[in-house]
């Protein structure tokens, strides 16, 4: 045997192995996947939703109406469809029962009112059909409206002694304070404001007017916190007052209302009612003299 057949053999010797050893390694991972779940049970298309759900809009306050719909794809006949909505905390806020048209679809407005609607935040509403395992869920923002409140500041100017009611109605804030600035003829008003709102307001004009050369209405100057805003609008203004809807945002604390005229034009009430006092007087004594004189002439 020479050398070079036993170089040969020992190369083809190799070669036997490592395709031996392929086909090992191929028969065992056939063998493994054969056993694999994936392998056991055949793919199969996604199944469609039993019931199907939307609502109207993303957000709702108190007072608005949520108009529910959607469709349920098997129906068995004299089957109502429940409604719930539940509160951040899970807590059933509203309940009914419905039943679904012939072709299996529903649709019904909810309004959000009630004392059981009180925490702001993310809320769910869970429709059902029949068995529990059909249903559907969507979420929604609730975002708890201001109930607006009704007062009435007195304003009082120190150097006439003069009155004036401001009947006003606030959203989101609370009214600490109302003055008024005869130097810069203006109605300084301090609030309090947590959330968003508004604030309407009837302005004397006997207390606070603006008005153009030509004696018509020209428009007050808002500032809130120190910026100009013209975002108020005015409405509903008459003879005797001038009515401003001002918005509101959270963190505002000071309203200043600047017009062209406030009242009184006079320093002091007071001393013009001693003034015509003392004229009339002085009238009525020239007149007494004059009257004496006359007579005298006469006779």
């Amino acid at each position: 045997m020479t050398l070079s057949y036993y170089i040969r053999q020992c190369d083809i010797n190799l070669k036997i192995k490592h395709v031996l050893s392929l086909a090992v390694l191929v028969s065992a991972s056939a063998f493994f996947l054969a056993l694999s779940p994936a392998a056991a049970t055949p793919l199969s298309p996604p199944t469609e939703a039993q019931i199907v759900v939307k609502i109207d809009k993303d957000q709702y306050n108190l007072g608005d109406i949520m108009v529910v719909s959607g469709e349920v794809k098997s129906i068995v006949t004299n089957i109502p469809l429940t409604i719930q909505i539940f509160d951040p905390d899970n807590n059933l806020v509203h309940v009914e029962q419905i039943l679904v048209a012939t072709d299996g679809r529903f649709s019904l407005p909810i309004k959000i009112e009630g004392p059981l609607w009180n925490l702001p935040g993310t809320y769910s509403l869970v429709v059902q059909y029949g068995f529990k395992h059909v249903s559907a869920i969507v979420t929604f923002q609730f975002e708890q409206a201001d109930i607006p409140t009704e007062g009435v500041f007195n304003v009082k100017d120190l150097s006439s002694g003069q009155n004036f009611d401001l009947n006003y109605t606030i959203t989101g804030s609370q009214v600490e304070s109302m003055i008024i600035d005869k130097q810069d003829i203006a109605l300084d008003i301090q609030i309090d404001s947590k959330n968003p709102g508004m604030i309407h307001i009837k302005i004397p004009r006997l207390l606070l007017d603006a008005k153009k050369s030509s004696n018509a209405d020209e428009s007050f100057l808002v500032f809130v916190n120190g910026d100009e805003i013209t975002s108020f609008k005015e409405t509903s203004s008459d003879y005797g007052y001038r009515v401003l809807d001002i918005p509101i945002v959270s963190g505002d604390s000071k309203i200043e209302i600047i017009g062209t005229t406030v009242i009184p034009e006079f320093e002091n009430a007071s001393s013009l009612i001693l003034v015509l006092a003392v004229g009339l007087v002085t009238i009525f004594t020239v007149l007494m003299k004059t009257r004496i004189n006359l007579k005298i002439l006469n006779l």
